[in-house]
């Protein structure tokens, strides 16, 4: 029994020491990359908050071994969101989800906040390869601009019919008060000529 408890502390050291050299190892497949020869999809391109995406991997080429690796990082390259697997490493701060090669497809939550993209970074780590990248963005969708109110088209066509209506009242106001004078002229000179007339009329019928 005190044998047990002298060396139970070398094992936890050697299984802790053991993990740390495959994260290290898995880290370092990250180092040096090309781009990946493999496709990524979700099933919408635009982040939304709370929002849980398939990421599906499709490569028609067949690997006998290796893993996926995928991370989810903010604009400030952090680590955001939940994997549904349990299977991870720690790579530079950045919480990395390793798959199987056989595995092509893993369900990532995005968190509350509202960023304006999320990367997801796909890697695939083929022994004796380089190791390659595909990433794919989810971004946030622009707002269009505001839609001017009806009101303000109402008040606007209301100010131009109103102006349209003062602008003909003056103007046939104006021709009126012109051609009023001048006709009340013409009557008087028609009246004069016709009194001329009749008085030369009435002249010539005395003298005969």
């Amino acid at each position: 029994m005190a044998a047990f408890l002298l060396l139970a502390p070398l094992l936890l050291l050697g299984t802790a020491s053991g993990q740390a050299g495959t994260e290290t190892q898995d880290c370092s497949q990250l180092q040096n990359t090309i781009e990946g020869k493999f496709s990524v999809k979700t099933p919408s391109e635009t982040y939304q908050p709370n929002t849980t995406y398939q990421v599906t991997i499709t490569d028609d080429r067949t690997h006998s071994s290796g893993q996926f690796l995928l991370q989810a990082v903010s604009p400030q390259n952090t680590s955001v969101g939940q994997w549904d697997k349990t299977d991870t490493v720690t790579c530079n701060s950045v919480l990395t989800v390793k798959l199987n090669v056989s595995e092509r497809a893993a369900n990532w939550t995005s968190p509350a906040e509202d960023l304006s993209f999320v990367q997801i970074r796909v890697y695939l780590s083929v022994p004796g390869k380089t190791t390659e990248l595909s990433p794919k963005m989810l971004t946030k969708e622009a707002k269009p601009p505001p839609v001017p109110s009806n009101n303000t088209s109402s008040t606007t066509s209301t100010t131009t019919s109103t102006t349209t209506s003062t602008t003909t009242s003056t103007t046939t106001s104006n021709s009126t008060s012109s051609t009023t004078p001048n006709s009340v002229g013409r009557a008087q000179g028609s009246s004069w000529l016709l009194a001329a007339l009749l008085l030369l009329l009435l002249t010539a019928s005395l003298l005969s």
